[in-house]
């Protein structure tokens, strides 16, 4: 049976929002602990959050919810990057297999409950050929998405300055799309106004 390691990029600046999001407080928990506990609860191996220099509030935070704690030796404004360390991280203390696979789920996304976790794994197992799972809601993909440790070489040799998304695309054969019940998959938060409304929308997992 495939491992799957939890990544959560964690290393924004939050302008948009004027204030750090990821330690607002949202359903009794912070935001990042939040994430951190629907990808550990949801049955994945282990989960990293990779942060920015120093950000020792979002470490304490990390630690606390159960996640390793991946520290970024410079500030990027570039989610790829973020990614790429975890990555290396995972590769040097994991030493996964090209079938384990890795759960990208940006911190910025609080609302994803396990459930969700637990059906992309489900979904994964039930479908061996497919390397690439995503969510979608109404037709429109979501968070998180499973990605099987061999497209990693893939993700490196991406040209400089091109996300994520454009090598996903490229491998729309191999995508398994999961449609779930929630339209949480595609929240995410960014403003305070996008703040707001989670507070309004957001339940807890029971």
């Amino acid at each position: 049976m495939c491992r799957t390691f939890g990544l959560i990029p964690a290393a924004g600046k939050s302008r948009r929002m004027g204030r750090p999001k990821l330690s607002l407080p949202l359903g009794g928990k912070t935001v990042l602990e939040s994430v951190v506990s629907a990808v550990t609860q949801g049955g994945v191996e282990k989960v990293i959050v990779v942060i920015a220099p120093g950000d020792s509030e979002l470490r304490a935070l990390a630690e606390q919810a159960g996640a390793a704690v991946v520290e970024l030796p410079a500030d990027t404004a570039e989610m790829r990057d973020t990614i790429e360390h975890g990555l290396n991280w995972l590769e040097k203390h994991c030493q996964p297999s090209a079938d384990d696979g890795w759960l990208l789920l940006p911190a910025d996304h609080p609302c994803i409950d396990q459930q969700v976790v637990r059906q992309l794994l489900a979904a994964k197992a039930a479908h061996l050929e497919r390397s690439i799972v995503v969510p979608t809601f109404n037709s429109h993909r979501g968070h998180p998405t499973w990605i099987a440790w061999r497209h990693v070489t893939g993700i490196r040799s991406l040209q400089h300055g091109l996300g994520l998304n454009v090598y996903l695309r490229q491998h729309a054969e191999e995508t398994l799309e999961v449609a779930v019940s929630t339209p949480s998959v595609l929240w995410d938060l960014d403003t305070p106004e996008d703040y707001h409304e989670l507070q309004i929308n957001y339940r807890p997992c029971p």
